[in-house]
């Protein structure tokens, strides 16, 4: 039996039974952390625990073993998983997060990912990446290499969005979700930061992507995907683009909390040490930053989860705040985890220091596209002064 089948799984846990069971992992990931890096991706029995815990089915369809919980509800689960260890956290976000973009699709599409398992795993290449996708009779052929698909190496299913040339001469942008059987991994994630998440790269030669296991950008915004009527929690008519960084924000918040308790226990270790006022002030400081950063994710991400329960839908507004929110969010965390790193000392730059893996990992997530504060700052500023 793994370690999170004692956690007493059930097949669709509630809120709070889910982040018992998040809290149960936190050990468990900080011992595998090191692991994890040597292999570049997520260890084997890390991903058959967050299979066993149900984890993984926060925002899946009730109707395919779900708990069907909104967006709010993930945020804090990747923050409480962030506790222990970056890479692992953002691994899970992304696949719970796939489970509600899989949602949304077509009915028949859905069984066919979840009807020969309800743990099936799905990573994704979100961002399009000027890649050749043309419309054909019966759906589409995409051709070219998509980056940064988190946790792919266990995955079953692959979402892969682009920008696509349709019949009628227009270009549209689309996700599109194919078994990873159609797919070649090209295995370059070398990096200094989140190293366990395993976001190799995938490569499409000429796959023809069946017109049902297509939804276009236009629908998700709208509230309109197919899945949306067969899926009535509100969570299914969330867009993606410009909310989903909430959760991906929650991760390195929950590392950057970690390393504030980490470094508790340092300090706590070495009494009377020289500079203990200025740790102090560096403890509360950062605490109180990782505090805000989550109250801003849960906040907001809880707030577009009740507008759309009112039947009220989200838009640029909404998106803009949420941005804004995130990216403001993901500042916190760095000057959080900068600030504590700063005063670790020599300890801190030892490779089997749980510290500077925790940095890395903070700064490693920060680099995501959709999580930078300019980026975020520009939209919010756009948007409050014309919209």
């Amino acid at each position: 039996m793994t370690a999170a089948a004692m956690l007493h799984p059930n097949e669709a846990p509630g809120h709070a039974e889910l982040m018992r069971r998040a809290a149960g992992l936190v050990p468990i990931l900080r011992e595998r952390a090191a692991r994890g890096e040597k292999l570049r991706r997520v260890p084997d029995e890390t991903i058959a625990d967050l299979v066993d815990s149900k984890i993984l089915r926060v925002c899946q369809p009730r109707r395919f073993g779900g708990s069907e919980l909104g967006y709010d509800a993930l945020c804090e689960v990747s923050i409480e998983l962030g506790r222990g260890d970056g890479s692992q956290a953002w691994v899970a976000n992304v696949y719970s997060e796939h489970a509600y973009i899989a949602g949304m699709f077509s009915d028949e599409a859905q069984h066919e990912v979840w009807d020969a398992s309800l743990d099936t795993l799905i990573s994704a290449s979100i961002v399009p990446q000027g890649n050749k996708v043309i419309e054909v009779d019966g759906g589409y052929r995409l051709q070219g290499k998509w980056s940064f698909a988190s946790g792919v190496h266990h995955a079953n299913w692959l979402l892969i969005s682009e920008v696509a040339e349709t019949k009628a001469g227009k270009r549209e942008h689309l996700y599109c979700l194919l078994p990873k059987a159609d797919v070649t991994v090209d295995d370059d994630w070398h990096t200094v930061g989140m190293v366990g998440t395993g976001s190799a790269s995938v490569m499409l030669d000429d796959v023809f992507v069946p017109g049902h296991r297509v939804i276009t950008n236009a629908d998700v915004v709208a509230g309109t995907c197919p899945g949306s009527a067969i899926n009535t929690a509100p969570l299914y008519r969330m867009p993606i683009m410009g909310f989903a960084q909430l959760a991906l924000a929650s991760v390195p918040v929950g590392v950057a909390a970690g390393m504030v308790e980490d470094f508790i226990q340092q300090v706590r270790g070495r009494p009377g040490q020289a500079g203990a006022e200025l740790l102090s002030e560096r403890i509360a400081e950062a605490s109180a930053e990782v505090r805000a950063a989550t109250l801003l994710l849960v906040d907001t991400a809880r707030r577009n989860m009740q507008r759309l329960a009112d039947g009220i839908a989200i838009g640029e507004a909404e998106a803009a705040l949420s941005m804004r929110d995130s990216g403001y969010a993901m500042s916190l965390a760095k000057r959080a985890a900068g600030r504590l790193f700063e005063a670790t000392g020599g300890r801190g730059l030892k490779l089997d220091a749980p510290m500077q893996r925790a940095f890395r990992d903070v700064y490693g997530g920060a680099s995501h596209g959709s999580l930078s504060w300019e980026r975020s700052a520009l939209r919010f500023a756009q948007y409050a002064l014309t919209g």
